[in-house]
């Protein structure tokens, strides 16, 4: 949907007022739809494994009939687009938002630092409440104030548990919303945290292999230091689906597995990734044919760019903002550009930062040629 939703967007560029407007009211429909899915489905019943008037045992295709509708409403929740991309919308109106308002224009931008280091002494705060609770699974004596009782319980309708976990984390979406927008000034603790070169170049790139392969660290780890494995999927889980358990080490070992799972990755990112890349570009080649980037036409693959994103085709002597790109779409660009031109014998280097002082489509077509003048006298 970005094409037709930036497009629709773009028509209202620099009315901050409208963009206001947008995002809160997006806010109230988080908040609507919410309630309305908590209400539904938090007094699930329990399945009839048992016949009712002869007391006999059901099989399991009976009883599965009484679990269907509640795993499906609930693993919708998360896997059924509607119901996340809401959250989409808001981040690409949040982000027309910011170019509109442009808060590090304004004098009063270093306020911005004081509410986004706010924010993230609450988000921190809430953590630190929802772990010192402690861990919920069967712990039958143990109440724990900042769940509702629908959400503790350990009867078969225990997927209810799963999706308070998830409405408890979008209750802050505004929250979040104005963390992020906060952030992006730049002004503040947090920022100036989060800017530091070992979190920006050394640990970010490593961000989705740690998603990828904490597990299989986390087990390789267990099997180390407690000789034998952690065997989780061998027991009956509490639910019909994605029935993950943390992996039962001390507190203070975590810190060595996501330190593990890192190396793991920078192991993987000279390793395997290179030679899967390789293979990938190969099959590509023999299937489809690649051009070499010398035989494209800057100018003609730019403007095919351009119009992929926003729908129409620009003219060179047009500036960014009648393109709808402005800063806003200047990353995905500079994506697609280096995607294009970028071949496995010549990569070339395009940054949203490169294309940042370009005033029109001419001008990006010039850095655009510089880049590829530059990869050929690189030697590449």
């Amino acid at each position: 949907i970005f094409p037709s939703m930036y497009n629709g967007l773009f028509r209202w560029r620099s009315n901050t007022k409208r963009f206001l407007q947008l995002i809160t009211g997006l806010l109230v429909v988080n908040y609507i739809l919410l309630i309305v899915t908590w209400f539904s489905v938090k007094d699930a019943n329990g399945y009839t494994h048992y016949d009712p008037e002869t007391g006999n045992a059901q099989p399991v295709s009976e009883y599965n009939k009484d679990a269907f509708m509640h795993n499906a409403v609930v693993l919708g929740w998360y896997l059924f687009s509607p119901f996340w991309i809401l959250y989409f919308v808001v981040g690409a109106c949040t982000a027309f938002l910011y170019d509109a308002y442009r808060p590090t224009e304004k004098v009063n931008a270093r306020y911005w630092g004081y509410v986004a280091d706010g924010c993230s002494l609450v988000i921190l705060i809430w953590s630190i409440c929802l772990i010192a609770q402690g861990d919920n699974s069967y712990n039958f004596d143990k109440s724990f104030d900042l769940r509702p009782d629908e959400a503790d319980n350990f009867t078969d309708a225990a997927a209810t548990n799963r999706i308070w976990d998830n409405i408890c984390g979008r209750l802050f979406a505004p929250l979040t919303t104005l963390w992020i927008f906060s952030l992006s000034t730049g002004e503040g603790w947090t920022a100036m945290l989060f800017r530091m070169p070992f979190l920006v170049e050394t640990i970010s790139p490593h961000s989705y292999n740690c998603f990828l392969f904490h597990q299989m660290v986390g087990q390789w780890y267990y099997a180390a230091t407690r000789n034998g494995w952690w065997n989780w999927w061998q027991y009956r889980k509490t639910m019909y689906w994605f029935s993950p358990g943390p992996c039962p080490v001390e507190w203070y070992e975590y810190f060595y597995v996501v330190m593990l799972t890192v190396m793991f990755s920078s192991l993987m990112n000279v390793t395997a990734e290179p030679l899967m890349s390789a293979f990938i570009s190969f099959l590509t080649s023999v299937i489809f044919g690649v051009p070499d980037s010398d035989d494209v036409d800057a100018e003609m693959a730019l403007i095919t760019a351009i119009e992929d994103m926003t729908g129409f085709a620009p003219e060179l002597d047009w500036t960014l903002d009648q393109c709808g790109l402005s800063s806003v779409g200047l990353p995905q660009l500079a994506a697609r550009l280096k995607k294009a031109f970028s071949s496995k014998a010549k990569p070339v280097s395009v940054s949203a930062a490169q294309l940042s002082n370009a005033r029109t489509i001419g001008d990006i077509a010039d850095v655009l040629e510089s880049a590829m003048a530059q990869a050929n006298a690189d030697g590449i």
